[in-house]
């Protein structure tokens, strides 16, 4: 009887006790074919909390192994980053806009204009959108600066930023 699946196990625990109260197995056989389907039982359950921890061990690692490559990617991200500006600073020292390659090319160019709130107390309320909390609503000022020229008190204009691109 080995190598039963725990369904085939349970299934020939209910033939047997069905035998059992027809009477076609004496005391002895039932007895005895119940201690081995017992054995198979625990055996099988032997297998099955092994296997349920094992893949718990897997799961687990696995967790802590995209944790590490996550935290990996977060530091190269961070190196990469500055490194674009180191590249982009030593140019701008050179007076480079612009350096061709056989790769592609790099070239500094200029962000597209941005707020930053001075005081946020200054700017009117229709610049202003609720949420949670109150928050400006930068685009809404930079599209109001942009048709009609009027700078919002409580708001500088920044249009001097410059980054790092590769074409």
């Amino acid at each position: 009887m080995s190598n039963l699946s725990l369904y085939n196990i349970t299934n020939k625990f209910v033939e047997i006790m069905d035998k059992a109260q027809e009477g076609e197995l004496t005391e002895e056989e039932y007895s005895e074919l119940g201690n081995e389907l017992a054995l198979e039982l625990q055996n099988k359950s032997s297998n099955i909390i092994g296997y349920i921890k094992n893949s718990e061990s897997l799961l687990d690692a696995m967790k802590t192994e995209e944790k590490r490559l996550a935290d990996i990617r977060k530091q190269g991200e961070k190196k990469l980053d500055k490194f674009y500006q180191y590249v982009k600073e030593n140019m701008e020292r050179l007076g480079l806009e612009e350096i061709p390659t056989e790769l592609g090319k790099l070239k500094i160019t200029k962000n597209p204009m941005s707020i930053e709130i001075e005081n946020e107390d200054e700017i009117p309320s229709e610049f202003k959108k609720e949420v949670t909390t109150t928050q400006v609503d930068k685009t809404a000022i930079k599209n109001h600066f942009k048709d009609t020229g009027e700078i919002i008190p409580g708001i500088r204009i920044v249009d001097n930023k410059t980054s790092l691109r590769i074409k």
